[in-house]
């Protein structure tokens, strides 16, 4: 007689997470410190760097102090930072076209080389936000890309795109053929990293899901620190940027082509040195394993108001923790004490933050981890306005301890989101989803530099506070409307729309319904 299987019951059959999972993991996680490296490396190559305009006719200007080149008696040669003396009897000024930069801090960044400051400003927050764009068209792009045409497909083309928009900004002749660059490396990254997270959890058994999911976030993390390291000792930004797979077998079940996915099921029990499947079994997937099932499964979302309130609910959640996360990592610089620590700290946040989620997610669960943190991290972020009203200069490290607090509680959510969105859509539609979330995250990470740049709109206490407060209150809103999910804790990862539905009703999946089995035998199963 055969047996009816869930995929997640192969999985196990199969070691569960045994040294091919291991292997291929090792593979994708290396390539996933990269995607962190060329995310947040604008912390320092776009660091702003104190400025004044230029004396005319001072040959060899440098930034220091204007009593250094005149006795305290005499008039300015330059007032401030974006205008210049032209008449020192009449003190009449004018709009500066060159400047001296500050090289205390960093020798050279894009502020420096382009200039980037008074009028041009706001093009430091452009950016940032270059490689938030094209991640916007790569969610798109490579979400589609992997549901169609499988999850290698969409890795491997993600990482020519990552790695070549990376290496063409160390050769940019102007500000602009930076931000191309950076939207093209944006293109890749998200593709890439979405396109690791869906491979590594849909090849892990469940009880090692959160594992994998929360293990390639701490890669993340140590490619923050590894960025900040070099960051310290490199401070020229041009230097600074220099610093085999497997299709799923899910994947191909789900899209019918049996004899692929026997042959990877045959040697992940192999290199695992598990007994081989029986002979004949059926691998219950999608309900539709056939050509269409993409389009199939998306009208059955749009048609379940269940699914579509989910689906919003999750939507908004993911542009909330782009701009949270980003934003917070980008403001680590501008909310006072010395960058360098400040961003360590911020980074050693991220990994407490994946350290709970690995001890909490399988104990409390997902939609309650992911709501708390929320909560939390808004809160802390509100009560930034505390020491900005009632307190000086001497309590700003309250603000930046309520910054950092917030800065935990977005990353364990950040963190807690792919969880969430992998475990509450089917496997036809999954890939697409988390794309179709990368995109509307990515409108949050967009607005992300402009909200951490409204200090440098509003220069006082209270715009060192401001971004805190945007960030606290989409947080807090987010938090709240999470609670409406359904629980994903101990559940099998939906396979049918069917199986989505019932994670709502708190219903178990029918393992037994022939509508959703895809028979394989012994000639797809080769020894």
């Amino acid at each position: 007689m055969k047996q009816k299987l869930k995929f997640d019951d192969v999985i196990e059959l199969l070691g569960g997470f045994g040294m091919y999972q291991k292997r291929l993991y090792l593979l994708v996680v290396i390539p996933a410190m990269w995607c962190a490296i060329m995310t947040i490396i604008t912390v320092f190559t776009v660091g702003e760097q104190d400025h004044r305009c230029k004396i005319l006719g001072l040959a060899n200007d440098s930034y220091k102090h204007h009593d250094e080149y005149t006795n305290n008696s005499a008039p300015k040669l330059f007032d401030e930072e974006c205008s210049i003396v032209v008449n020192i009897t009449g003190n009449v000024t004018k709009k500066c076209d060159s400047w001296v930069y500050d090289t205390s801090v960093f020798t050279s960044t894009l502020v420096s080389e382009f200039d980037l400051v008074c009028d041009r400003k706001i093009l430091q927050s452009h950016a940032s936000m270059g490689i938030f764009a094209g991640a916007l068209v790569g969610s798109a792009l490579f979400g589609t890309i992997g549901d169609i045409f499988g999850r290698k497909v969409a890795t491997c083309l993600s990482l020519m795109f990552m790695f070549g928009g990376h290496l063409g900004t160390v050769f940019i002749p102007n500000y602009f053929s930076f931000i191309i660059m950076r939207f093209i490396s944006g293109i890749g990254n998200i593709g890439y990293w979405n396109s690791a997270v869906i491979l590594s959890m849909e090849m892990a058994s469940p009880k090692k899901r959160v594992w994998t999911g929360m293990l390639i976030e701490v890669a993340w993390a140590s490619g923050e620190y590894l960025t900040v390291f070099i960051a310290y000792f490199v401070r020229q930004w041009r230097h600074l940027q220099l610093v085999i797979l497997d299709e799923s077998p899910r994947w191909l079940v789900n899209k019918g082509r049996k004899e692929e996915a026997g042959k990877i099921l045959t040697h992940i029990a192999k290199v695992n040195e598990t007994e081989k499947l029986p002979e004949d079994i059926e691998v219950c997937e999608d309900d539709q394993p056939i050509k269409g099932s993409f389009l199939v499964t998306i009208r059955k979302v749009l048609r379940s108001r269940v699914m579509v309130i989910r689906t919003l609910i999750m939507l908004f959640n993911w542009i909330t923790v782009n701009a949270g996360y980003y934003g917070l990592t980008l403001n680590s610089g501008k909310i006072g004490g010395d960058i360098y620590v400040n961003f360590t700290v911020s980074v050693t946040m991220e990994i407490i933050a994946y350290i709970l989620c690995i001890v909490f997610l399988d104990r409390i669960g997902r939609r309650t981890l992911h709501c708390s943190c929320m909560i939390i991290g808004g809160i802390s972020c509100l009560c930034s306005i505390f020491p900005v009203i009632f307190g000086n200069e001497t309590h700003q490290w309250i603000i930046i301890t309520l910054s950092m607090i917030g800065k935990l509680g977005i990353s364990a959510a950040f963190a807690d989101i792919y969880f969430l969105s992998a475990e509450l859509f089917p496997t036809s539609i999954r890939s697409f989803i988390l794309g179709l979330s990368c995109i509307f995250g990515r409108l949050g990470s967009l607005a992300s530099p402009y909200i951490a740049d409204l200090g440098l709109l509003i220069e006082s206490s209270f715009g060192k506070a401001l971004p805190l407060l945007v960030f606290g209150s989409m947080m807090l809103g987010s938090g709240f409307m999470a609670l409406t999910l359904p629980e994903t804790m101990n559940k099998k990862m939906p396979e049918t729309i069917e199986d989505a539905l019932a994670l709502k009703r708190n219903k178990s999946i029918d393992r037994n319904n022939p509508e959703v089995c895809m028979e394989l035998t012994k000639e797809h199963l080769l020894t």
